[in-house]
């Protein structure tokens, strides 16, 4: 942002040109007088158009048209975001990661079976990603973005030790799993795209792989409505080529949650452990055949689950829309004020 503007600090430009331009005649109006002609006064000549200040990013006279106090509060925004940022990001984690799936601030590392106590890998790669993701999202430094998600992923596995002790063999998997899925989210949160469209689309996936069972539908709904954010009338096809864009990411990232969950699922208890490789590729043949054969039922299963959120989601693009417009009115007629 920059160092804070202030009116004090700006040099009186209109003065300064007002007065050279008083001082210095042009040679035409020196040579009309001495031949005894009507020169024009130079005090009757069009003032100088005041410049902007040297630094100026647009050239535009920011000095005259921008209040001081909109100023002021940038500037604090500005300064104070990345701490907020911060607060926010680990506030954030637990909830879109796992919440629903075990206790506040543990992983779901076990979960009963028909085979008996399985671990639930999927679950923790997963919820480890989003969570990391929505951190790097937040977080733009790299250190502490990386220290929030290893320190929040590591206290959440030391609080969960517990609850895996019956897996057979299972936990450095586990241990691995949650590793790979930070790392993983880490670097897809760090490539999130900015802007009302980009931020949607990222939200449907999101909102599509967290194993969270809260949340995710109010997620979907702001997703599918921050388009009309960016709306117009000149804007109407883009914007419906963005919620659908963003319906379509969601749908994506459900069928590849639903598809890890069944791979997953084939595993026998302690397979994991025993035969990594192996538990690999069962964990990949149960993951394409399950999609290969119910992708287009589990896609409309998820449309026909979501649909009160999509209902919500329609609301939320006209309350966003009068926003936009009231904030664009507010905007316009401020810089009339301030210009004038």
């Amino acid at each position: 942002m920059g160092d804070t503007f202030t009116p004090d600090a700006t040099p009186d430009v209109t003065h300064d040109a007002g007065e050279v331009y008083t001082r210095v005649e042009s040679p035409r109006a020196s040579a009309g007088a001495g031949a005894g002609e009507g020169a024009p006064s130079a005090a009757a000549a069009p003032p100088a158009t005041p410049q902007a200040p040297a630094g100026s990013p647009t050239g535009s006279p920011t000095d005259l048209t921008t209040d001081p106090t909109t100023r002021d509060w940038s500037a604090l925004a500005a300064k104070a975001w990345p701490v907020v940022a911060m607060v926010l990001a680990a506030a954030l984690w637990w909830p879109t990661a796992f919440s629903g799936r075990a206790d506040w601030m543990h992983l779901p590392l076990a979960g009963d079976s028909s085979q008996g106590v399985a671990a639930l890998g999927s679950t923790v790669f997963l919820g480890c990603l989003v969570g990391a993701s929505v951190v790097a999202a937040l977080v733009s430094s790299p250190w502490p973005r990386f220290g929030i998600a290893f320190g929040l992923t590591v206290a959440a596995w030391l609080l969960s030790d517990g609850s895996g002790d019956l897996l057979k063999g299972g936990r450095p998997v586990l241990a691995a799993l949650a590793g790979l899925g930070m790392l993983l989210g880490l670097w897809v949160g760090a490539r999130a795209p900015r802007g009302p469209v980009a931020v949607a689309a990222y939200l449907g996936m999101v909102a599509g792989l967290s194993p969270a069972t809260w949340g995710r539908g109010v997620v979907l709904a702001i997703a599918v409505a921050l388009p009309f954010w960016a709306a117009t009338k000149d804007r109407v096809a883009p914007t419906i080529f963005a919620v659908v864009r963003v319906i379509l990411t969601w749908l994506f990232a459900v069928l590849i949650a639903i598809g890890l969950h069944v791979g997953w699922s084939k595993l026998r208890p302690g397979l994991a452990g025993s035969g990594p490789v192996e538990a690999a590729r069962v964990v990949a043949r149960g993951f394409v055949d399950h999609l290969r054969a119910h992708w287009l039922d589990l896609a409309e299963t998820a449309l026909r689950a979501y649909t009160g959120w999509i209902w919500l989601a329609a609301v939320l693009a006209v309350v966003f829309v009068a926003a936009r417009v009231a904030w664009t009115s507010r905007t316009r007629l401020t810089r009339k004020a301030t210009a004038s």
